[in-house]
This record gives structure tokens, C-alpha cells and sequence, in this order.
């Protein structure tokens, strides 16, 4: 079977990782199975080695040149990437929304759709992987697509240390230290990050720790435990500019932060184990998680009406989750039908406090709930093989998830007071999404590929935390019911020459979930009436000469209101155009000495539902030169990147609908960073 085939084994991608349960991701084994994830339908897996090399800081560098992904830079430490696919996410304020999120089977994403990617270790990530289309659906709640992050077990004894540094005053240091011996293998990383911004009040500090420990016992029964923290004690928030202000100064800063001292602090800690048996007729995976994540913010405006909840945000997020699935391989008419049935248990509760924010100091109080959020999943997929060249993969989720808020800060009327009501509240959500898809081998080196199916999207408990009038849970938000349709046509050649995906997808989403209104950092949403999106991507490398190669990617993406009074208006924050190209020359025909030249273009970008404002487009240009030297047990690797080559002035990422109008977060001009890493092995 090869549709949706994942490389640990013989079982199914959907079936494995399903959330649809992504516990495949454990690369623990020293091969290379998982280079066959690059032949799924529907999924793009690139390895790390082929992206710029870089400082690291920021998850968007991992993600350049995939098909159908945006991932926008905010060069804003306090708010996370902008990330959307095939425009699932774009809505997002902060953090990301729509888009399933995995660091080694291991979420990173809460059961009620929200995630983040600054408590990620990038130097832990060996390759990524995104799945696109309807076959998403099969992930459960908030999942228009799905982005993997995948380590490796240790396969040495080994010492590291890393030292990069860039304009801004960015500089970040890293320890890193493994351990392999017969079946275990264990690991040990730590980072530190500081800058002083290219804007006014854009100071950032982060600092991470990570150890693993793999183990694959004789039984085949493999494991492997995680332990993650960072720490973000200072990361200020320079806010927006207006067009008018950015097209004057683009480095200006936003008086507003000043005067409300903007800024946030950020502390996550995660443990997880993870154990899988792969290697027989019955295979079964079992991973549970715990954390912790604690935010303080100080947004810019006062927030002091007794209804306001307040303007500095005092978050405690504790989360936990269980999941299991069973695969078991039968015959089905003479052929091979594979089934897998699983289960996912996810909670969350978040204790929220909000205060007035007296000029950047904290001040009385306005906001005290617990929100809680439960998740019970179950699902089953069968992967069916009716003759030698068709596959046919389908699949059904049940999602039942409870959302309850209890209000504990309650001020009856006093004179002209209007005090502050029980806000307490809750609604429970319950849907089922399902997908099928069919793979056809034309050839050996063709296969083309459709799929359709329905996925569901609730609003996040934050996105349900503020109303634009009165005061408590947000309870009128739907959720959104996507139906999505895709064609696809894939080359995979013998050798390395070149490679080759295709696709044309249709999107229609009822009740999607848009931003209402953005004020000073605080959002509300709203349901919309309708939407379409339609697009075609195009991606591949292509080996020029025994020393050149190159890789690509091309999006385009028509998305619009279909329905309501933005109707025939574009969806803010989606480029129509994405292109990508990247040009790579080794002179010596090995990795000694390498350079790489990469060619970004992203369209226009509106700001707001009456597409009044746009980001204009931009095209970058960025070149590195980078070096790998052996000497006995030391390893030698240098690098000096010229980003911006061009000094092209540009909009990072937009402000969806922002009130006072400073929808723009400017982007560097040109920059220069440069690494050195020095490895010991024995």
C-alpha cells in the first residue's frame, strides 16, 4: 500500500498519527524510513538540510518554500508567526488557529483548535512535515491541515555548542549533548535568546531546555519520553504602524506601547511519553502529556470600566491528554484492507485574571475565571487495496468537546456603577467529520490522487473570551463546517533528478470564524456568513548539474466572502500568490562549501473585511554561504546570511481588522547573521 503509507512501517499516516492520532512522527529508529513520507498524497515533507541555514528563532524558517503554507514574520517576539495554510489560520491574532500542530506525535496544540509555536526548539527539528486537504479532517477539531515536526533518536555520543548573531543585537547561544548505546539514546539541549529589536520597544529574552531519552526494546515495543520548557521573561510588543506611518518610517515605534509599556512574559513547561509497537500484524501506539503555560500580558489600553475584564492578562493554562490507536492487517475480497480505531482524551483549564493597566503597572482587578475545555474523540480508518494499482483510504471522527466557563469576580450595581455580572456560562460541541480519498499508480514514477471530505472548527476558549458589547463568554460563535474537495498528480522518479506535485483544491466553509474587531491587542470574533477559497499549488527540485540543485513552490489561492455584506471581497490576511526558489551551488560536489540563493514573492495582502488597506507585495532575496569540515572527531560548520538583499522596505504580517487602523507590522530591511557550531564526537 502506498496512499497514505507512512515510512515507520506498513501503517497508514492517518492511521497512525490520527488526531488521527501523529504518533508516527517518533523517528527512533537510525534509518531513513521516514523519506518515504515525502510520497504521501497530500503531504510535502521537507528535512532541514535543504532549507537556508539560519539563526533559528523563529518557527518561520522552517516552513519557507512548502506548498500552500504563509508563514508571515511578524519581527515581533511578543506575538507568534502568522502562519496559515491554504488559508486555515488567518483569522489568528496570535498564536495559530486551524492547523493541527505536532512535535513528535505530541501536540502542540490545545483540544479547543489554538496553538503556539514559540515554546518550540527549532535545533530539535530534523525535518517537518505538512499535510494539506481534506484528509485534515480526520485530525479532529481545528484541523484544516496538520504541520509535524519530526527529531531523531541520538545515533552518536556527541558535544555541541552553537554561537549566531545578527543585526538588531540579536545574539543566541545553544548547548546541546546525546548519548547512544545499544537501544537507548538520550538527549540534552539548551538555548538562549536576546535582542534588542529593529523597532522602538521590541526587546525580546527566551531561553529553552529540552532532554529526550529514546529506547526500542527487543520486543519492538519502542518509547521515548520528552521534557520541555522555555522561559520568555521579557518580550516587549511594539505594536502596528498605520500605512501612513510605515511608508514615512518603517522602523517607527507606536507611542501607545510606550505609554502602556506593552509587553509580555511567557512561561511553558511539557512532559510527554510516547510508546509504539510497529513491527507486527497488530500494531498499537499509546502517548500522554502534561503541561503547563503561564502568560502575562499588558495590552494598550487602560481597561478599567468594571465590565472591560481588564487590560493586563494574567493566564495560567494547565493541559493534559491521552491517546491510543490499534492497526490490524485483514483481506478484504482476496486483497489487503488495513483498520485502525482509536480514542483521543484531551482537557485544558485555564485560570484567567485580567487587571487595569495603569500606564504599564498593574493595577486593580477586573477579570477572574476558570475555563475549562474537554475533548473525547474516537475515530476509525480503513485503507483498502482492491487491485494492484488503486488504494482507497477513508475515515470517520466523532468530537465531542465541552466548553464551561465559572466566573468568580462578581460586583453587584452600586449608584451608578452597573457592577459586574455572573459571566459564568458554557456550551458543548459535538460533530462528526469523515474524508475519503483514492490513489491511482499510473506508472511507476506517476500517481494521481483525489480526495474529499468535511472537517469542523469551534472557536478557541480565548476567541470566546471577549464580546464587542456587555461582558462574559462569547457563546454566539458556531462552528465552521468545512467541505473540502482536491486533484492531484505526483512524479517520483527513480533517482534524484527531479521530483514533481500537482494539486487543485476547492474549499466552501459555512459560519467561518473571522475577526470582528482588534483593538489595542485585545480580539474579538465573529461567525461570517459564507466562504470559497480555490487554489492550485505546484512544487518540486529539480538537479541542474552534478553541483546545482534547485527546489520550488507555487501557491495560488482565490479566497473570498461568498456570502453576507463582504460578499465578493477577499479574505484578510491571505496572499492570492506565494512563490518560492531556491538555488543551491556546492562547487566541490559535497557539503564543504555551499551556496544558496532564495527568491521569495508574496501578493498583496488586505488588512480588513472591506479590503480598503492592503500590505503591498514584496519580493525578497536572500543569500548564504555556508561550510561543513571533518577533522577526526570534530565537526566544523559555518555560515553568514545576507537576508533582505535588496533593502526591499515590506509588511511582515498584518493586523486583521484593526480598530485604530495600525494593521502594519514592518518588516527588517536588509540584515546579516552568521553561525558557528563546533561538534565533538566519540
Amino acid at each position: 500500500m502506498k496512499f497514505l503509507k507512512v515510512a515507520l512501517g506498513t501503517v497508514s499516516f492517518l492511521a497512525l498519527s490520527t488526531q488521527a492520532d501523529g504518533l508516527e512522527t517518533l523517528v527512533v529508529t537510525g534509518d531513513r524510513e521516514g523519506d518515504l513520507a515525502e510520497q504521501l498524497p497530500g503531504a510535502a515533507r521537507l528535512a532541514m538540510d535543504r532549507q537556508q541555514p539560519g539563526m533559528r528563532i523563529d518557527s518561520a524558517e522552517l516552513l519557507q518554500g512548502l506548498p500552500g503554507v504563509q508563514a508571515d514574520s511578524r519581527s515581533n517576539y511578543a506575538q507568534d508567526t502568522r502562519l496559515t495554510l491554504r488559508g486555515f489560520g488567518a483569522r489568528s491574532a496570535f498564536g495559530v488557529r486551524g492547523i493541527d500542530l505536532q512535535m513528535d506525535g505530541i501536540p502542540l496544540s490545545t483540544p479547543d483548535g489554538q496553538g503556539q509555536l514559540s515554546s518550540l526548539m527549532v535545533d530539535d527539528v530534523e525535518s517537518v512535515q505538512v499535510l494539506r486537504g481534506p484528509l485534515a479532517a480526520l485530525y479532529g477539531n481545528g484541523a484544516g491541515g496538520v504541520i509535524r515536526f519530526d527529531s531523531r533518536a541520538p545515533e552518536s555520543n556527541r558535544l555541541g555548542v552553537r554561537l549566531l548573531a545578527g543585526d538588531g543585537d540579536r545574539q543566541r547561544q545553544a548547548l546541546s549533548g546525546q548519548w547512544a548505546s545499544g537501544n537507548w539514546g538520550a538527549r540534552l539541549r539548551g538555548s538562549r535568546f536576546q535582542s534588542d529589536g529593529e523597532r522602538p520597544h521590541a526587546e525580546a529574552e527566551r531561553r529553552h531546555g529540552g532532554a529526550q531519552v529514546y529506547h526500542r526494546a527487543d520486543s519492538g515495543v519502542e518509547t521515548v519520553v520528552r521534557l520541555d520548557t522555555s522561559e520568555d521573561p521579557l518580550l516587549q510588543d511594539p505594536l502596528g504602524l498605520s500605512p501612513e506611518q510605515w511608508r514615512e518610517n518603517p522602523e517607527a515605534g507606536n507611542d501607545r506601547a510606550e505609554t502602556f509599556n506593552t509587553r509580555k512574559s511567557i512561561r511553558h513547561r511539557q512532559g510527554s511519553v510516547s510508546l509504539r509497537q510497529r513491527e507486527s500484524e497488530n500494531r498499537w501506539q499509546l502517548a500522554f502529556w502534561r503541561g503547563q503555560r503561564e502568560v502575562n500580558q499588558w495590552l494598550a489600553f487602560p481597561g478599567g470600566d468594571i465590565t472591560s475584564s481588564g487590560a493586563v492578562i494574567d493566564l495560567t493554562r494547565d493541559f493534559s491528554g491521552a491517546r491510543g490507536s490499534y492497526t490490524r492487517d485483514l483481506t478484504l475480497a482476496g486483497t489487503p484492507l488495513e483498520a485502525t480505531v482509536g480514542v483521543s482524551l484531551e482537557q485544558m483549564d485555564d485560570r484567567r485574571r485580567g487587571y487595569v493597566n495603569n500606564n504599564g503597572e498593574t493595577g486593580d482587578l477586573r477579570r477572574d475565571e476558570l475555563g475549562e475545555v474537554d475533548s473525547r474523540d474516537l475515530y476509525g480508518i480503513l485503507s483498502w487495496a482492491p487491485a494492484e494499482r488503486w488504494e482507497l483510504t477513508g475515515g470517520l471522527r466523532h468530537s465531542d468537546l465541552d466548553f464551561s466557563v465559572d466566573d468568580d469576580f462578581i460586583v453587584p450595581p452600586e449608584g451608578d456603577s452597573p457592577g459586574n455580572p455572573d459571566d459564568s456560562g458554557g456550551r458543548d460541541y459535538d460533530f462528526l467529520s469523515g474524508a475519503l480519498g483514492v490513489e491511482y499508480q499510473v506508472n511507476a514514477r506517476w500517481q494521481a490522487y483525489a480526495s474529499a471530505g468535511r472537517g469542523h472548527e469551534t472557536p478557541t476558549l480565548t476567541e470566546t473570551a471577549y464580546r464587542n458589547e456587555g461582558s462574559g463568554l462569547n457563546t454566539a460563535l458556531d462552528p465552521t463546517v468545512n467541505d473540502q474537495s482536491e486533484l492531484g498528480l505526483r512524479f517520483t522518479p527513480a533517482d534524484e533528478f527531479a521530483s514533481l506535485d500537482m494539486s487543485l483544491f476547492q474549499i466552501d466553509s459555512e459560519d467561518e470564524l473571522v475577526v470582528d474587531q482588534s483593538e489595542g491587542g485585545r480580539t474579538t470574533y465573529r461567525n461570517a456568513a459564507a466562504t470559497e477559497r480555490w487554489g492550485l499549488e505546484v512544487s518540486g527540485e529539480l538537479s541542474l548539474a552534478p553541483a546545482w540543485w534547485a527546489r520550488f513552490s507555487a501557491s495560488y489561492l482565490d479566497a473570498e466572502y461568498s456570502e453576507g455584506p463582504w460578499q465578493g471581497n477577499q479574505l484578510p490576511g491571505i496572499a492570492e500568490t506565494n512563490l518560492y526558489a531556491q538555488l543551491r551551488w556546492e562547487p566541490l560536489l559535497d557539503d564543504r562549501i555551499g551556496l544558496a540563493l532564495v527568491s521569495r514573492y508574496r501578493s498583496e495582502i488586505a488588512t480588513g473585511d472591506d479590503n480598503e488597506t492592503f500590505a503591498p507585495s514584496a519580493t525578497l532575496w536572500d543569500l548564504s554561504v555556508d561550510s561543513h569540515q571533518q577533522w577526526g572527531d570534530w565537526t566544523l560548520e559555518a555560515w553568514a546570511k545576507a537576508a533582505n538583499l535588496t533593502d526591499e522596505t515590506y509588511v511582515g504580517s498584518v493586523i486583521v481588522n484593526q480598530g485604530s487602523g495600525r494593521s502594519f507590522e514592518p518588516a527588517p530591511g536588509r540584515n546579516l547573521s552568521a553561525g558557528l557550531n563546533v561538534d565533538y564526537r566519540w
